[in-house]
């Protein structure tokens, strides 16, 4: 009769724990996947929920859900410095783009004015042409900042219409052909004098082909090359040049917000070009990647070659 309620007691006892193990290995693999839930998005406001009462665990859990409120208080007092950054940004921007406009205009004036003395005054003549220079840099700063923090804010609004990809492109090159110049390099274009149709903004287009006839005049060596080709239904533009001022570890971050490469600081910049020029892209639904093609052996260069390929869908407006 002992036997039989020591064996009794013992398949209780052995029964309870039982239980306790599987209700603590349910517990543990329904918390698994409440963290994994909240590891994929940590902007929604997720907490821990212990689905079996354990003390060491319920413990545990809090910790672990005072770490994700604190998580989440810096994460909304971070985005809300942003917005105060940004909108500090594009307000000074535009405060200084109007005044500065004026004096680019009558920088242009004293240029032209024949009682300005230039022919005479070739010192003049050069500092007049100089102080334009600088103020037009400053002008491409300041737009570069009021884009950004525009584009940041979700204020930047642009109509989609039909739009001739290769007439702005050639339209841009001519307009901005002296930057390239400038910086005395070998340009090479290959652009179609047929349209190529997008859905997209002129505007937008062409503030991204300055962006990257800039971010050549930067950095490019002494080649320029500027491609475009039509494939499966999308439009590749390619703008490459080989480059002495960047390394194959920089590439990952040449699209990251105020990055500049030492070698390049000496020349000015905001590091927001390519960030400006890849959003613009996006918000008209292309890509713009950066990659570091191999050369054939008998074509072997010291420098590096740095290509930067825009992608857009033909639009078929028939």
């Amino acid at each position: 009769m002992l036997c039989r309620v020591l064996l009794f007691l013992a398949l209780i006892i052995g029964v309870f724990f039982a239980f306790r193990y599987f209700s603590l290995l349910y517990a543990m693999k329904k918390t698994e996947e409440e963290i994994r839930e909240i590891q994929q998005d940590l902007t929604q406001n997720q907490m821990l929920h212990l689905p079996v009462p354990s003390p060491a665990l319920g413990r545990l859990l809090n910790s672990f859900n005072k770490v994700l409120e604190e998580i989440r208080e810096e994460r909304i007092s971070y985005e809300q410095r942003e917005k105060e950054f940004q909108k500090q940004i594009e307000n000074i921007s535009h405060d200084l783009r109007t005044p500065l406009t004026v004096i680019l205009g009558y920088l242009r004036i004293l240029k032209k004015h024949p009682q300005a003395g230039l022919a005479k005054d070739s010192e003049l003549a050069d500092t007049l042409r100089i102080l334009e220079q600088k103020a037009e840099r400053m002008n491409t700063l300041l737009n570069q900042f009021y884009d950004y923090s525009r584009l940041c804010a979700g204020d930047f609004k642009m109509e989609m219409e039909k739009t001739d990809l290769s007439r702005v492109l050639r339209e841009s090159l001519m307009e901005n052909f002296r930057i390239l110049e400038e910086a005395h390099l070998k340009v090479e274009a290959d652009i179609p004098s047929h349209p190529l149709w997008i859905m997209g903004n002129q505007s937008a287009l062409e503030r991204i082909f300055l962006n990257m006839f800039q971010n050549g005049g930067r950095y490019a060596e002494s080649i320029f090359q500027i491609a475009v080709k039509e494939e499966n239904q999308e439009i590749f533009i390619s703008f490459t040049n080989d480059t002495k001022k960047l390394s194959p570890e920089d590439l990952p971050r040449l699209f990251d917000r105020f990055y500049i490469q030492d070698s390049a600081r000496s020349q000015g910049g905001t590091g927001l070009g390519l960030t400006v020029a890849r959003s613009l892209a996006e918000e008209m639904g292309g890509t713009l990647e950066v990659s570091a093609p191999e050369l054939p052996e008998k074509e072997e260069t010291q420098n590096l070659i740095v290509c930067f390929e825009l992608k857009f869908k033909v639009w078929d407006f028939l």
